[in-house]
């Protein structure tokens, strides 16, 4: 269900009043064994007894615990027509709601007598789904969603729950439901600028004195907590300046060490970088960062360009090969560089026959001189 504007009941005395009342009232007549008292018939309470005042007890007692839990859940969600509406439009609106959906059960009493609706069991069900009509109207929807090809939105909770309350005891509870959905369309029409109307000023007085207080909830206190919560740090996976630090020392010291050391550390730096790879791969796949799945990716020339600065030895199809497989991600590449393997310097080291070494400045400018010299 929607959560719009802070929980509890800051800000909503009226809807605190109207679930304590209904909620008390629907216990007692429970606890005293009245609900007879509480249910709506036109005949012969109306008519031959004259039993007006069941026209006020009927709205506010529910007559089954499974109504008073679900009804008072729903009332409570519907809090949020009080802070849009205000506590002074919102009473006026029950009011006016009251009025006329009872007039209203009173007219599908007298049509459905033929059809063998007697009563209308007591309980606000009327008044709530009158508010659902305003919470359809005026609060946005927040999200949508999708079942099985359905679109649907985060109202769709609240709505199931008013059906149920509407079928909780067949068509008898969903006569005063449908009543109230009128009543709430007949306010949002506005007819005789029923919108505009309030209480009286001198009863506003009296019941923000003495009413009011003994309803004002403080607002449900916030966690302290103003910083984010840390993410675990793993451990084994260096930043690149390290990575690149440890890269040149691992460079110059290849030109030093025997075959066999380097074989021994290329296999157990490969072993660390296939677990700190592992838990990279792992992080990468819950933040979302590697979008690109296992497919490779043309490398870039940025990150080209720094590893071939970092291992000279090596050529540029192994570097961006390496590239390639880390998706671009410079950490990877460099470790994966670490653990491969640098080419023997043998083929290197030997200059072709064909090389032409360029002549040093200095040698060009000293041959240079001999050669005015000889000609002066």
């Amino acid at each position: 269900m929607q959560e719009t504007g802070p929980a509890g009941f800051y800000n909503v005395p009226v809807t605190k009043f109207l679930v304590l009342f209904v909620g008390i009232c629907s216990i007692l007549a429970a606890i005293m064994n009245v609900k007879q008292y509480f249910y709506l018939q036109l005949i012969p309470h109306i008519t031959v007894h004259h039993q007006f005042w069941r026209l006020l007890t009927s709205q506010i007692a529910f007559g089954s615990s499974g109504d008073v839990f679900f009804g008072s859940l729903l009332l409570y969600t519907l809090r949020v027509i009080e802070r849009q509406y205000g506590s002074s439009k919102y009473t006026a609106f029950l009011f006016i709601s009251v009025v006329i959906s009872t007039l209203l059960e009173l007219g599908a009493l007298v049509v459905g007598a033929q059809l063998g609706l007697k009563s209308i069991p007591g309980g606000p069900y009327a008044l709530m789904f009158s508010a659902l009509y305003q919470y359809h109207r005026i609060i946005p929807v927040t999200y949508r969603f999708r079942v099985f090809g359905i679109v649907m939105s985060n109202k769709l909770f609240l709505y199931v729950l008013a059906l149920q309350v509407a079928f909780s005891q067949s068509f008898k509870t969903l006569i005063p439901a449908v009543c109230g959905i009128l009543s709430g369309a007949l306010y949002r029409t506005d007819i005789g600028n029923i919108k505009q109307w309030r209480f009286p000023a001198w009863i506003q007085k009296l019941t923000i004195r003495f009413i009011k207080p003994y309803l004002v909830s403080p607002p449900i206190a916030r966690s302290a907590a103003t910083t984010p919560s840390q993410r675990p740090i793993v451990t084994g996976i260096s930043p690149v300046e390290n990575i690149m630090t440890a890269g040149l020392r691992n460079r110059r010291g290849t030109t030093a060490t025997s075959a066999s050391d380097r074989s021994d550390t290329a296999s157990a730096s490969a072993a660390a970088t296939e677990g700190t790879s592992s838990v990279r791969e792992y992080l990468d796949t819950i933040t979302g960062r590697d979008v690109a799945g296992s497919e490779l990716e043309p490398p870039s020339p940025e990150h080209t360009r720094v590893l071939l600065a970092m291992f000279p030895d090596h050529p540029r199809e192994t570097i961006t090969r390496a590239l390639s497989s880390a998706h671009n991600n410079l950490n990877r590449a460099v470790e994966i560089m670490l653990s491969t393997p640098a080419p023997s310097n043998e083929g290197s080291s030997s200059h072709p026959a064909s090389a032409v070494i360029p002549p040093s400045p200095f040698t060009a400018g000293s041959s240079g001189r001999s050669s005015r010299g000889h000609m002066a």
